[in-house]
């Protein structure tokens, strides 16, 4: 029972956690040294199901809780300080961008990773233009057509994966892609028909995405990393079309503070993960160097 209830708390950290753009869920189970476990309860759920479950079910649980308390306080941000939120977000951001330019130019730096990195970069600001031609930014969804269901799964299946790389937030893809803010909406309100899309792609990016991240970081460390930063980078743009920024506003100075402060918020997680983490980081640095 008490294991029980530590992994409910654990699980509730990394919920917390995961609906924070620019905070990692991955890396904060780094830190309760649960992530190990974490990956090999999902990636052996057939082979050790009994094992796994018994794990994963608080941890789940936890999760759940985290984020449908925390969504609420998100949600009223959202609404009464778009300015200053995307701004933290934007910070949040700028933060990662030192660990996946570290990786991603591990070993030197490749032809490959320069070009996977600019072909990601380039579509999400060509994203970002169109996103804002067609007054997209800022729209809410409440309900989703067919098209719209699988691109929130596909957004949810992208997020779950990057759930288990430790440094790099599944709230960010959500973010980048423009789902976040409706998401978030669904959660505080449970929009269970908004949910139910994400929900799928959330369970086939955590059952198979494990399995997918490993062979591509092992394969393919730097190239991935790269794009990986080209997507980031360029969902900056996005972002600040969201926020409606006016320079010379109170609220612009408290968003430029919030840039600051999320870029140190954001850069401390990521920068304590490589150094300090578990072993998947460091075999991953590992091999990229080989």
């Amino acid at each position: 029972m008490i294991q029980f209830i530590r992994n409910v708390a654990n699980g509730i950290v990394i919920g917390i956690a995961e609906i924070i753009p620019g905070v990692s869920g991955g890396t904060l189970a780094v830190l309760l040294n649960i992530y190990d476990q974490l990956i090999g309860s999902i990636s052996h759920l057939k082979k050790e199901f009994k094992k796994s479950i018994s794990f994963l079910i608080p941890v789940v649980l936890g999760m759940g809780i985290g984020i449908f308390a925390f969504s609420h306080l998100i949600k009223f941000l959202l609404a009464n300080y778009p300015m200053a939120v995307n701004f933290l977000f934007m910070g949040l951001i700028v933060g990662i961008v030192p660990m996946l330019f570290g990786r991603s130019t591990a070993g030197g730096v490749k032809p490959v990773s320069v070009v996977s990195c600019l072909v990601m970069l380039g579509i999400m600001i060509l994203l970002a233009v169109v996103s804002s031609q067609q007054g997209e930014t800022s729209q809410i969804l409440t309900s989703l057509d067919f098209p719209n269901a699988l691109r929130f799964a596909g957004v949810g299946m992208l997020a779950a994966v990057c759930m288990i790389l430790p440094g790099i937030s599944g709230s960010m893809m959500m973010v980048i892609f423009g789902t976040y803010d409706s998401v978030v909406n669904a959660v505080s309100s449970l929009n269970i028909g908004m949910l139910l899309p994400v929900g799928v792609g959330v369970v086939v990016g955590l059952l198979f995405g494990a399995k997918v991240v490993d062979i591509c970081l092992h394969k393919w460390p730097q190239a991935t990393y790269a794009a990986i930063l080209g997507l980031v980078v360029g969902s900056l743009a996005s972002v600040y079309m969201k926020s409606g920024f006016q320079f010379g506003t109170a609220q612009s100075w408290v968003a430029i503070l919030l840039l600051v402060l999320g870029a140190a918020v954001s850069y401390f997680f990521t920068h304590y993960e490589p150094g300090k983490s578990g072993e998947s980081a460091q075999k991953v640095s590992e091999e990229t160097k080989a």
